[in-house]
């Protein structure tokens, strides 16, 4: 089965990422994704919704849209909001090797997207930051 939703867009809070994560479920469990993926990829939509929610947005009022598109093959998620623009590719691969005390501060959100997820995007058009996330399941 197939989940194409047109998406939801909710203001940029904390509770934002409660209902992401419902929005991903249904879609997730209407396409019939595993759920070892299903943990796997909220995780990593959370963590980037989260990082819209806590840095995206200088004075509060924005918003992030979510769309998920999604089969028991393929999961594409993408995550839209309005605040400066931030590419998280560009984010050297984080050290997880080094000691605690020589690690760079941040980073490990973007690196727990990168190990989860196959494939990440990001593009600005029209001022809007798009991220685009995509796991191939099976």
């Amino acid at each position: 089965m197939i989940c194409e939703s047109e998406g939801i867009v909710v203001p940029a809070t904390i509770d934002a990422i409660e209902v992401v994560a419902q929005y991903l479920e249904e879609c997730l469990e209407q396409a019939d994704v595993p759920l070892m993926d299903m943990t796997r990829i909220q995780l990593a939509v959370e963590e980037a919704v989260t990082n819209v929610v806590t840095h995206g947005y200088e004075n509060p009022g924005g918003n992030v849209s979510v769309r998920c598109v999604s089969s028991p093959e393929l999961v594409t998620i993408t995550i839209t909001d309005t605040g400066p623009a931030f590419d998280p590719t560009k984010i050297p691969p984080a050290d997880v090797t080094a000691d605690l005390d020589h690690r760079n501060i941040g980073g490990l959100g973007v690196h727990l997207i990168r190990s989860v997820m196959d494939e990440i995007t990001y593009n600005r058009e029209m001022d809007e930051n798009h991220l685009t996330l995509v796991k191939r399941l099976g």
